[in-house]
């Protein structure tokens, strides 16, 4: 029987990469303006990189309701003192969508921000705007997540600064069952387990692509040497989400991820599937088999434009327990606590109070050994009152016979 060792990565594990933490997410949420933002026909929503728009008129209303309303929030809602946080403010937001919170002052909101910027009566009511928005803000927020370098089909035999941590991990997970659970939606813990030389072969996070029915479409233009540039369009299987662990080291994405796609298969409401899209996929697709005739055929499925994956403080924990697919997750995330002896702690902030539950309920009140990796230590209770051993470094400062120590003690 083998032993189980479980860790909980938050955002500042990732800050050393370059991805940017929680204080430079709500700078650059906090104001946006119109013109900086691209919103296509179709949905899809972007920041604008140098980039030309040529149908600025197209979805103006909404790029500006996106300006007017951070600029509502900012000097209507947010207590004087206070800093704007973007996971408050969704949880502002989408109380308003889930049981009409916060109604009067949202609505008075809509009401003037039509009679000030559009000259039609509205189509769109307020719980659409907002709906609108919400599409829009998701969007925006992952973009400054993503990063196409973890999309690449290489594999590295080594990766400064992380190579000891991952190195570490190859080791640990010959005697243990590594469960790594993450609360990032960014790529980087996937592109480590899945390309580097001392875990790719040991490394799973639930999705399989052998047997998938799921695709995707993806287009690309070569530039040949001739006279001509050729466009091609092509189907590229897609993973999709089985709960399949079945490797040493098993990654969970407990907030969901930024290529996690939200597909709907069946004609039944609640007929769901979660898609891991690729680079450049952009409409999603079924494999299926008639029964009248014996002949494959390929569907187009409907998706949820925004990536699957949580925000909000408070509105996280409303998916812990009802969503299937989270409390799949979350199910996990217990039963690997429970069956834990060591838990590490990397750049977690212990603010999420629906995670820091389940550490007191299912690790720490049975006096099993935390260990907390960050520079700073986090603002909470729960290290010194549970006998927490706080390293005050961070991921990529610990050396890899330090790794290998605190391992074994």
């Amino acid at each position: 029987m083998r032993n189980k060792v479980s860790f909980l990565i938050g955002s500042g594990f990732s800050i050393p990469a370059g991805i940017k933490g929680v204080k430079e997410l709500n700078a650059r949420l906090s104001q946006i303006n119109e013109d900086e933002i691209f919103i296509g026909a179709d949905q899809q929503a972007m920041f604008l990189n140098g980039q030309v728009d040529n149908n600025r008129w197209s979805k103006a209303d909404e790029r500006l309701f996106v300006q007017e309303f951070l600029k509502f929030y900012e000097s209507k809602i947010i207590s004087q003192g206070d800093q704007f946080h973007y996971e408050t403010f969704y949880d502002y937001y989408s109380g308003y969508l889930i049981g009409k919170e916060h109604k009067e002052d949202i609505e008075a909101f809509y009401k003037l921000f039509g009679e000030k910027n559009l000259n039609y009566e509205d189509n769109r009511d307020c719980h659409n705007r907002i709906a609108d928005f919400n599409r829009t803000f998701s969007q925006l927020l992952a973009s400054i997540l993503h990063d196409v370098k973890y999309f690449q089909d290489i594999s590295t035999l080594n990766w400064p600064p992380y190579d000891s941590f991952i190195r570490f991990l190859g080791e640990l997970s010959k005697e243990a069952d590594v469960k790594l659970h993450s609360l990032n939606h960014d790529l980087l813990l996937d592109w480590m387990g899945s390309h580097h030389s001392s875990t790719w072969m040991s490394f799973c996070d639930g999705y399989i692509l052998a047997g998938s029915p799921y695709y995707g479409s993806v287009s690309f233009d070569f530039n040949q040497r001739t006279p001509y540039q050729v466009h091609k369009e092509y189907y590229v299987k897609l993973e999709y989400y089985a709960g399949r662990y079945d490797k040493p080291i098993c990654l969970y994405k407990l907030h969901g991820s930024i290529v996690a796609k939200k597909v709907y298969p069946g004609k039944a409401a609640n007929e769901v599937a979660r898609l891991k899209s690729d680079y450049g996929a952009n409409g999603y697709f079924m494999e299926s088999l008639e029964e009248n005739t014996g002949e494959y055929r390929l569907e187009r499925l409907g998706d949820d434009v925004p990536p699957d994956f949580l925000s909000g403080t408070t509105n996280k924990m409303r998916f812990y327990k009802r969503d299937p697919y989270f409390q799949n997750l979350f199910k996990y995330f217990q039963e690997n606590l429970e069956q834990s002896d060591t838990l590490f702690v990397i750049g977690y902030g212990f603010q999420d109070t629906g995670i820091n539950d389940y550490l007191v309920n299912y690790f720490l009140n049975r006096r099993k050994r935390m260990i907390v990796v960050d520079p700073q230590k986090p603002m909470t209770d729960l290290i010194d009152r549970f006998g927490a051993n706080h390293i005050p470094k961070s991921v990529v400062d610990v050396s890899y016979d330090e790794w290998l120590e605190l391992g074994r003690t």
